[in-house]
């Protein structure tokens, strides 16, 4: 089911960040996504169905500051996984499967505006960035 669901749309429509400059303490660090709508969405004069999801992503650094991002996507699939998700969405019982490509898509791009922001204000990195290292010589 996951291969027939794929991206349309994203963009962000609100972002924010802060940093408090006085902090003093132990730094924890906490992504968090919140789904706040889920509805069906047909763009005018088109056959194909998608979802329309709004969503608030947010990265606390426990006093330090703050990153958050609110956007909506548009997610392309058949009108069965449509029906499946507004549906889960309404009964709060959203298909697993489903769920998990709606909050990847949300993660993969949020995370990236957030390491963005983040490197702007001087805040740490929210994810490990993959480092290179020296091999042994044989």
């Amino acid at each position: 089911m996951v291969k027939d669901i794929r991206l349309g749309a994203f963009k962000f429509l609100n972002q924010s960040v802060e940093r408090n400059e006085e902090f003093k303490g132990e730094l924890k660090i906490t992504p968090n996504i919140n789904i706040k709508n889920i509805e069906k969405f047909k763009a005018e004069g088109s056959k194909q169905e998608s979802l329309k999801i709004d969503f608030k992503f947010e990265v606390d650094y426990n006093g330090l500051g703050k990153v958050s991002l609110e956007g909506r996507m548009y997610l392309i699939a058949d009108s069965k996984i449509v029906k499946e998700a507004v549906d889960g969405w309404k009964d709060k019982k959203l298909d697993n499967e489903i769920n998990l490509v709606i909050l990847n898509v949300i993660m993969q791009k949020c995370s990236v505006k957030a390491l963005e922001l983040e490197e702007d204000i001087g805040l740490p990195f929210h994810v490990q960035l993959p480092r290179l290292q020296l091999g042994k010589k044989e």
